[in-house]
């Protein structure tokens, strides 16, 4: 609503891939550093408890489990990263913050 972007993990503290994308990817200083340099706000929707309402944000993108990763631009549609994450999908994701806003939206 205030125009920033945003990225949003689902995760859970038995999810391995998630725990593993978290370590080797998204809290490195250089990942880190891109988020805050593009103005991103991180959120992080914890399904450990099996939350209702992030099962059904989880099947709003056809997914029945974690990891998700989202990353939303303002004015375009969200991006959805893969489940596996490296350090050059998310920067590559995040230089994309970068390009012009398609027409139309």
């Amino acid at each position: 609503a205030q125009g920033k972007p945003v990225f949003l993990d689902f995760t859970a503290t038995w999810c391995l891939s998630c725990q593993v994308n978290r370590h080797a990817v998204l809290d490195r200083p250089e990942i880190t550093a891109q988020f805050r340099q593009h103005g991103v706000v991180t959120l992080i929707a914890d399904w450990t408890s099996y939350d209702p309402a992030i099962t059904a944000a989880l099947a709003r993108f056809g997914r029945q489990s974690v990891p998700l990763y989202i990353l939303y631009k303002p004015g375009a549609e969200p991006q959805l990263l893969p489940e596996l994450l490296t350090p050059g999908i998310v920067l590559k994701a995040l230089d994309s913050l970068n390009d012009p806003i398609p027409s139309g939206h």
